[in-house]
């Protein structure tokens, strides 16, 4: 998609069966809007976050927070309200599907009017997926559409069955790293962590050592840096502002992590990214 383009939504009135049928393709880069609740449509849109932090309910279920690789859906004829998270606003992809057999295609996915969110989904496979989902659409190739969109819900439930294979220390990875990035910005250390999951600060080092290649501080680290590149790039927050949103106990310290991870300083980097008139 176009660098410059905020959004995009192509609709598919060319039906070609009752039983799947691909009606609504498209993507969002969102500004800061006030929430708001949607009324039931006829067909299901799954969501995929690529970007910043939003919330997300169905009528009657607690709200969930959504962040950069997490996927949502809206079942069918369900009310629902979602909205981006103030200062970070989300971005996404959405596919909307309806027909005889989604439900039940879905379920196989793991997704239905129980559960409707899939955290910490993200990888670069799935991004591709949405994407070729939408220029098949964008290029009006129906069948091309039907298929990409077909092994989008492949690899889902693929995904999963690999993900209930996992061992019991891969699970438990898989809880700490969904805590961290719950609570990464809230000036979280590893003494934290480990004390939150009932584990000694090593056992935590020799999870990270194997499974990421890397330690637990520079995992955290590196959020931090997403998260305040981020920032810098799409929010008008000051560099003050953002260092405490990012879970730094100072400015000035933030200034010099920034400056040694990224090679510049946090108003540099911000400056490659104001569109000059």
């Amino acid at each position: 998609m176009g660098q410059t383009e905020e959004a995009d939504i192509l609709v598919n009135n060319d039906l070609i069966s009752s039983d799947f049928h691909v009606c609504e393709v498209g993507f969002e880069h969102c500004r800061d809007t006030k929430p708001v609740e949607y009324v039931p449509i006829d067909y299901w849109v799954i969501h995929y976050c690529i970007s910043g932090e939003g919330y997300f309910s169905l009528t009657g279920t607690p709200e969930e927070h959504i962040q950069a690789g997490d996927i949502f859906m809206i079942p069918a004829h369900h009310g629902n309200r979602y909205y981006p998270k103030r200062n970070n606003p989300w971005s996404y992809r959405w596919v909307g599907i309806s027909g005889a057999v989604v439900q039940p295609l879905l379920a196989k996915c793991q997704l239905s009017v129980n559960e409707f969110v899939i955290h910490d989904a993200y990888d670069q496979a799935l991004d591709q997926l949405f994407t070729e989902i939408y220029q098949q659409s964008k290029s009006g190739r129906l069948f091309g559409t039907l298929g990409a969109t077909f092994e989008l819900l492949e690899y889902l439930t693929t995904k999963d069955s690999l993900t209930q294979k996992i061992n019991p220390n891969e699970a438990l990875l898989v809880t700490i790293i969904s805590y961290i990035k719950k609570h990464f910005s809230e000036n979280l250390s590893v003494t934290e962590v480990a004390v939150a999951h009932n584990i000694d600060r090593s056992y935590l080092f020799k999870l990270f050592q194997k499974y990421k290649k890397t330690t637990p501080s520079h995992y955290i680290q590196n959020l931090k840096l997403q998260k305040s590149c981020s920032l810098l790039r799409k929010s008008s927050l000051s560099i003050t502002d953002i260092s405490y949103e990012c879970g730094f106990t100072s400015s000035s310290y933030f200034s010099k992590f920034f400056q040694s991870n990224m090679g510049m300083k946090p108003i540099q980097y911000r400056n490659r990214f104001v569109i000059k008139g």
